[in-house]
């Protein structure tokens, strides 16, 4: 783990790129120290147009370099001067933001920036608003301010596609800007139109010279790997890996997601110990880097496909532990609750991983899937199906959409063949083929997954099926280990209190009843007190006193 650049925040890292040492940063193409002693003798020599156009030109180097000295250059301006020109004004606002007792004016000024380059009128070019825009956005997201930080991402966007081609041309740092913008609309949920920016960030890469394109380049690499298009992502590698870029941009803040494609890639051939290695080579700090759920899920998904579930979430944890408040907020547990809950399947604890699934995840086809495969481990077919049935219509990533259909073929397989069966068994051998997935089939009960590669086999699939390790990753349904809704109420009223009497008097049922149901609870728990059946619960997550009980589980 490399230390953070110094005089960088957390914030910093990823606003302005790799967090790399001093060596590091020398390698990185899209550095030209030339701009800031250029800037500084342009405003001593009162120039401030001229100030302005050595800001646009290098607009990345200047923020890349030093700011404190960038701070104390553009401090030499009266303060009128600065706010009167919004790109230089939104320039000093960012290098204020880099020190920790100067943010509130670093956040005046940018402001102010934003302010101006909203209207045409208040002496921005389309240029600068452009660049001011797309530096508000990150900004905003990084201060934790998504709407705003998406409202001015999309303003950049449409500002951006009515540059006519010389004057995206005539700014070097134009594939860097369309970079940035992508990364603000991926994180505010865009994924499409992120997917469009950074497209027109490649087309904006120089032939020669300036190469900061390459966070294009990763971006969509890694998205169409996570989005499980295996075969897009896989072009957008073959760019990545070309001589053309230093080899430190595939390792540092803007190789993320291409070390993130490439773990994925491999992965889905099941090479494990390539995907591992893609993901160590990354040097960033894990307690700052933005992209830290995507980096988490990926690590968990290899450590799982390698048979090494404890590891998986150990790994999990301990990330998400790191990032302290960001590691425990409701929208984090929201999107690491599918992964969560799949490395609870594989841990044999399927009550466990249908209360995180209800508690964290947040509804849509991601939380379905997940309780779709939860049915199947507690052995409940038809409320697989039905939770398969609510994706219907809904309009998902292939990755997702594989696994749906994954999880509903090997549902029907539980019952008598039928045309639907052949059907779904035909179309996802189909969808495998053309994504390159794999890892989907190995999603399930060993049981479900030995039947589903027979019938991919018969419907012409053996080349798939040949693919595939020996097992799955789940082991199969054990109805002796899961818990009814009346175990899972005598649990949560353990909680409270150890007398069976004030238990049955709660549940309205008589003291035997509980006295039964207590030595069931225990035998399936693996304990023999009410001490080790909490601690169990508790390191289970099955203890969720804020959900109503026909959330805890479906009734069996």
């Amino acid at each position: 783990m490399s230390p953070q650049q110094p005089g960088t925040s957390s914030h910093d890292a990823a606003l302005l790129g790799p967090a790399t040492d001093a060596g590091m940063l020398t390698q990185l193409p899209s550095v030209d120290p030339r701009h800031l002693p250029a800037l500084a003798e342009t405003i001593a020599a009162g120039d401030l147009d001229g100030a302005t156009a050595i800001a646009r030109d290098g607009w990345y180097d200047l923020l890349l370099g030093d700011r404190a000295e960038l701070r104390r250059v553009l401090e030499g301006m009266p303060p009128a001067a600065v706010r009167e020109r919004p790109l230089l004004s939104m320039l000093l606002g960012l290098a204020y933001y880099a020190h920790p007792y100067q943010r509130v004016k670093g956040i005046r000024y940018f402001l102010a920036a934003t302010k101006a380059a909203s209207s045409a009128r208040e002496g921005a070019s389309a240029v600068d608003r452009a660049l001011i825009l797309v530096s508000a956005g990150v900004a905003y997201r990084l201060i934790g301010r998504p709407a705003r930080a998406l409202g001015a991402a999309r303003a950049a966007w449409r500002t951006l596609l009515q540059l006519t081609e010389e004057q995206r041309s005539a700014v070097p740092v134009m594939t860097a800007v369309f970079a940035q913008l992508g990364m603000t609309l991926y994180f505010g949920g865009r994924v499409d139109e992120a997917l469009d920016a950074f497209e027109h960030g490649l087309a904006e890469v120089p032939a020669s010279g300036y190469r900061h394109g390459f966070s294009n380049v990763s971006m969509l690499a890694g998205i169409h790997g996570l989005r499980g298009e295996l075969p897009e992502a896989e072009e957008y590698l073959q760019l990545a890996r070309e001589d053309g870029w230093p080899n430190v941009l595939r390792s540092t803040y803007s190789g993320t997601f291409y070390r993130i494609a490439e773990a994925i890639v491999a992965l889905e051939r099941f090479d494990t110990s390539t995907a591992r290695a893609h993901l160590a080579s990354m040097v960033h700090d894990r307690r700052t880097i933005e992209y830290w759920i995507e980096i988490a899920i990926t690590e968990a998904l290899v450590e799982l496909v390698d048979g090494r579930p404890g590891a998986a979430k150990a790994g999990l944890e301990t990330f998400a532990s790191l990032r302290k408040g960001d590691g425990r907020s409701a929208a984090t547990r929201g999107r690491l609750a599918p992964t969560r809950g799949l490395l609870q399947l594989a841990l044999g604890n399927p009550d466990a991983a249908n209360v995180i699934l209800h508690r964290d995840a947040v509804a849509g086809y991601a939380k379905s899937i997940g309780l779709a495969r939860v049915g199947l481990a507690q052995g409940r077919h038809g409320a697989a199906l039905q939770h398969i049935r609510a994706t219907s219509g809904a309009a998902m990533p292939v990755r997702w959409l594989a696994e749906a259909i994954t999880i509903e073929v090997a549902a029907l397989l539980r019952f008598a063949e039928r045309p639907r069966t052949l059907a779904l068994t035909d179309h996802l051998g189909s969808l495998l083929e053309r994504t390159g997935q794999r890892v989907a089939l190995t999603l399930l009960p060993d049981a479900d997954f030995q039947r589903l590669g027979n019938a991919l086999a018969d419907a012409g699939f053996a080349d798939i099926v040949s693919a595939l390790p020996p097992t799955s990753r789940f082991p199969d349904p054990d109805a002796t280990t899961l818990l009814t809704d009346r175990e899972f109420a005598v649990l949560q009223a353990l909680m409270r209190t150890s007398s069976a009497a004030s238990i049955a008097a709660d549940e309205v049922v008589s003291v035997n009843t509980v006295k039964t149901q207590l030595k069931s609870l225990y035998r399936k728990l693996g304990v023999s007190s009410r001490d080790e059946a909490i601690a169990i619960a508790l390191d289970r997550h099955l203890i969720v006193d804020h959900l109503p009980p026909e959330q805890h589980t479906s009734s069996r």
